[in-house]
């Protein structure tokens, strides 16, 4: 068995069944290495590690450069980890092992403190990163409401303009100052959000100080991102956003003590924990994760990776 980076690759067309298996996901070399080329994450990145047998692909990991802030409000770039996938023919072969082994000497080389990666605790590789030397750090909070409307209550397609990136990364800045964790963003992290998430003016709604990005379906709104910087304009964005859902509005990661405290005075249900989880990994010894980020590590759903 050989490994080698997602570049060095004979042929990608082995990724397809391996993604699939792993992810439902039928891998596309187009749309991958377009995501990837508008990701400033992958700069001065290998993409990925990639075992190969026989010329063809059985374990794949995904290796990203991550900014953070740290307490004293420096940057430090960390690692990321994504897309770990082997083939069912290799499961239990220490594939994944060696893979994120090599991606852990990837970051050493690279002289970073911390490896990051999000995963459920609902699957098996959520013990199989324990043994690695992975550990929780964030839960997630979420808020879920059912909503009873009279139909002359449902507001009606709102009047949507041309997205203004920059005003919604310097509200955004401004919210996450004195935050510790995945808070570093700039125009192009924002544009690469952007693309990925398929984010549309429609999706956007806008406020003096905040803003508010989700998701619209047949049944209700899920809130991908609210930001704002006071509990005003909190309630409003919120009150916008149940006008706009028919049946449900729910929120998968709520971290803001502000914003949790806005959706239980509406009634929502807030949940503590999800299955959902952020771990890490100190890569040196005298690393640590309290001493950099303190108690409260903060990351957005946007940011989840």
């Amino acid at each position: 068995m050989q490994i080698v980076t997602y570049n060095e690759l004979k042929s990608k067309d082995g990724l397809l069944p391996l993604f699939d298996h792993a992810f439902r996901w039928p891998f596309s070399q187009r749309t991958f290495d377009s995501f990837v080329k508008s990701d400033p994450r992958s700069k001065d990145s290998p993409i990925g590690f990639c075992a190969v047998e026989d010329d063809c692909p059985v374990g794949f990991v995904g290796v990203l450069n991550l900014p953070t802030r740290t307490l004293d409000g420096t940057v430090e770039v960390v690692g990321g980890i994504y897309g770990v996938a082997t083939l069912p023919s290799h499961v239990k072969k220490g594939v994944s092992t060696l893979l994120m082994n090599t991606a852990h000497e990837h970051f050493e080389e690279k002289e970073f403190r911390f490896s990051f990666l999000t995963t459920s605790r609902t699957f098996i590789a959520h013990a199989f990163y324990e043994k690695l030397g992975y550990t929780d750090i964030v839960q997630y909070p979420s808020a879920y409401k059912s909503l009873v409307h009279k139909k002359s209550e449902v507001s009606r397609a709102r009047k949507t303009a041309k997205m203004d990136l920059d005003r919604i990364l310097k509200i955004y800045n401004r919210y996450v100052q004195g935050r510790a964790g995945f808070v570093v963003r700039d125009i192009a992290h924002l544009k690469m959000l952007k693309k990925r998430e398929g984010i549309t003016a429609r999706q956007c709604m806008m406020a003096d100080e905040g803003y508010a990005i989700f998701r619209k379906d047949r049944e209700g709104v899920w809130v991908k991102e609210l930001v704002a910087l006071n509990a005003r304009t909190m309630e409003k964005l919120v009150s916008e956003i149940e006008r706009q859902a028919k049946d449900v509005v729910y929120d998968r990661i709520v971290l803001d003590d502000a914003l949790r405290g806005v959706y239980g005075s509406r009634g929502y249900m807030i949940h503590r924990e999800s299955h959902s989880v952020l771990m890490a990994k100190p890569l040196t010894t005298n690393a640590s994760l309290k001493q950099a980020y303190g108690d409260r590590f903060y990351i957005a759903a946007l940011d989840w990776f």
